[in-house]
């Protein structure tokens, strides 16, 4: 099944389908929820690792690899740092999955339509709680282009401002996660 990830954020219904479609395929399974705090550490281990390697494009880089640079690597890392992100809010919701467009579908469906729409109290726990907006799922969702660009691509170069802008959105996103987890436990 082609995903439209732009039908995914606009259309409710096309999302279940899609949701529904990857459950049925066992793409998206039931997990143990419990799950979470390891994608989330996972999520931090990775920051921890795309912000050494830009600073040190500052440092040791610099001296030994002149004229080189690893942005696309900064980029492709930060990607799975909020990867492991959504794979830890899927399971704290009680699911898993192996498919980046999945987990993607299952955190739009659980986190944006889903609990939205249920009652005024799962509305507010959103709101208090989750924080999670639009512009957060299509960043996700646009950061997995960016990801295989820098992984596969070879005519298109990376900068430190676009590695740095990245970092920005990745640490807001890795924060909003461990709210979360703050706030559950």
């Amino acid at each position: 099944m082609k995903v439209e990830v732009s039908r995914l954020i606009g259309e409710k219904d096309y999302c279940e389908q899609v949701f529904n479609f990857f459950i049925k395929n066992k793409t998206i399974r039931k997990s143990n929820p419990n799950l979470f705090e390891k994608h989330l550490n996972k999520s931090l281990s990775n920051l921890e690792f795309g912000n050494f390697i830009l600073l040190e494009h500052e440092y040791s880089i610099k001296e030994k690899l002149k004229n080189k640079s690893f942005y696309d690597w900064c980029v492709v890392i930060y990607y799975y740092t909020i990867y492991h992100s959504v794979l830890a809010l899927v399971s704290k919701a009680g699911f898993e999955s192996k498919n980046h467009i999945a987990s993607i579908c299952a955190l739009i469906y659980i986190y944006y339509h889903k609990r939205n729409v249920l009652n005024e109290e799962d509305i507010q726990f959103i709101v208090d709680n989750l924080h999670i907006q639009r512009e957060e799922i299509e960043f996700i969702a646009s950061s997995k282009g960016l990801r295989e660009r820098a992984s596969y691509g070879v005519d298109e170069s990376f900068d430190f401002s676009l590695a740095k802008k990245l970092q920005g959105r990745v640490v807001d996103f890795v924060n909003k996660v461990n709210e979360i987890f703050e706030n559950e436990k």
